[in-house]
């Protein structure tokens, strides 16, 4: 036990003297709007994804360390014996940051003992305390008996493709973590389904009719706008049944003239795919309202009518669609209606489905299929993923949750999360930090944040899990 306080002491004593230097280092990684954009030849993501990388690198090169490039998608700092039994992967490419912000979010800004910019949370800041714990590991425990490995990737938010083909080419080590979700460890992770439908007829001039329907654009996000043009009807008309189904499905719906047509506006609250709980879909309570209104007889409005049985309001489970299911273990299923593109002629639309393990057993695209050709509607793409499990009696797991309760005074648990986390297709990989239980950072949202005592605690549980992993005590 001894040593086990004399180790702790020698870890606090030296990110008491480098903890500046770390948040000096995350402020210039905050620096590179490293948010995915055209590719461009030595830079899959976009020039500013690579340049962060680059940036990455050369820090770790200046702290002597041994880089390699992984087709100019990933990095990763080796120290140890090889091969690494450990392994830290984590990415600093970021979302878009939005309007909003009380500071610049690509200046990092501390204001009340929290350092406010994009990707101080995810996932430049826990990069970092990777990074650091490395450094100290070097210099306070430098004969490790094992490897460690820092992997940094630059297609994270994007879907991971940049893991995908790491994964073609290289073997990780057989025990890897990522920062990148919450605390204790993420070990269950549910699965994802994502199919794209739609459906084509002849256009119908008869009024009252649809002109156009725009929803989300991104499938995983609640959709918190949607908008509609449609003709044929008295702004009294369409200002009533605004009026009732704003109050309906606490929807903000609106209408304005639009020349000759009426725009009608809707705006709910965006959330994350995983959790439609926590939004309110813009998108499916304009479907109500439209589908409730006396448009003319048409296969539009027909289509129209049909994703409204499909997609009711409120329905976050795939109830309708007849894809609603649970199990203990990974929960309920989720389903997000975030996109649709609807004209006078066709539709295409997708949802955003977080299955629980018990999806894996049976034949989620047939039944989804169906309830569609019910509908005459097509399915004419989808992504399936299955469930990522890694046991909780598993020794990496223990030592991780025994760590965190040492670090933090709280129990070590296990977690069961809808999104998926960056080690989803790694054998044996969990998340652990950066999210503190309870915690709500604004990920990917206005003013994200971490605070200088989560980014210095994690930094150092990061160290004592090198350590613990990679040594032979």
């Amino acid at each position: 036990m001894s040593n086990r306080i004399e180790l702790r002491n020698k870890i606090d004593d030296w990110f008491a003297a480098n903890s500046d230097n770390m948040i000096n280092d995350l402020g210039k990684l905050i620096e590179i709007k490293s948010i995915c954009s055209e590719a461009k030849e030595g830079a899959p993501y976009g020039v500013k994804s690579r340049a962060v990388l680059t940036l990455a690198q050369k820090m770790f090169e200046e702290r002597g360390f041994d880089v390699d490039v992984f087709e100019d998608m990933m990095i990763t700092a080796h120290y140890g014996p090889s091969p690494a039994l450990m392994g830290i992967l984590a990415h600093l490419d970021i979302v878009a940051v939005g309007d909003g912000w009380s500071s610049d979010p690509f200046k990092l800004t501390l204001r009340d003992g929290k350092l406010y910019g994009r990707g101080v949370i995810d996932n430049k800041g826990p990069s970092i305390a990777a990074m650091y714990a490395m450094y100290c590991v070097r210099d306070i425990y430098p004969e490790l008996a094992h490897g460690i490995q820092v992997i940094l990737g630059s297609g994270e938010e994007t879907g991971f493709d940049d893991v995908t083909q790491y994964l073609k080419k290289n073997t990780p080590p057989p025990n890897v973590f990522t920062p990148d979700a919450e605390y204790a460890v993420v070990n269950i992770e549910k699965g994802r389904f994502m199919p794209v439908f739609g459906a084509k007829w002849e256009e119908n001039s008869a009024l009252p009719r649809v002109l156009s329907i725009i929803g989300g654009k991104t499938a995983n996000i609640v959709p918190d706008c949607a908008e509609a043009n449609i003709e044929g009807f008295t702004m009294d008309v369409v200002e009533q049944f605004c009026k009732e189904y704003s109050e309906k499905t606490d929807v903000s719906l609106s209408a304005m003239l639009n020349g000759s047509s009426v725009r009608i506006i809707a705006e709910g609250k965006a959330s994350h795919a995983s959790m439609p709980e926590r939004g309110n879909n813009a998108q499916t309570a304009l479907l109500e309202m439209l589908a409730a209104m006396p448009f003319a007889n048409s296969e539009s409005y027909e289509y129209l009518c049909k994703l409204n049985r499909l997609f009711p309001h409120g329905d976050g489970h795939g109830t309708a669609l007849g894809i609603d299911m649970e199990d203990e273990k990974t929960g309920r299923i989720t389903v997000n209606f975030g996109v649709l593109d609807f004209s006078e002629h066709e539709f295409s639309g997708n949802f955003d489905s977080r299955t629980p393990g018990c999806a894996d057993k049976v034949d989620l695209v047939e039944m989804t299929r169906s309830a569609f050709k019910c509908e005459n509607i097509n399915v004419t793409y989808h992504e399936i993923t299955g469930c990522h499990h890694t046991p909780e009696e598993t020794p990496f797991v223990q030592k991780l949750l025994n760590l965190y309760e040492e670090y933090t005074g709280q129990p070590g648990k296990c977690v069961s999360m809808g999104g998926l986390t960056y080690v989803h297709d790694i054998e044996g990989g969990v998340a652990f930090g950066c999210v503190m239980p309870g915690d709500d950072n604004n990920v990917h949202g206005i003013d994200e944040y971490i605070s200088v005592d989560q980014l210095i605690l994690s930094a150092k549980m990061f160290t004592q899990a090198i350590i613990d992993m990679c040594s032979n005590e």
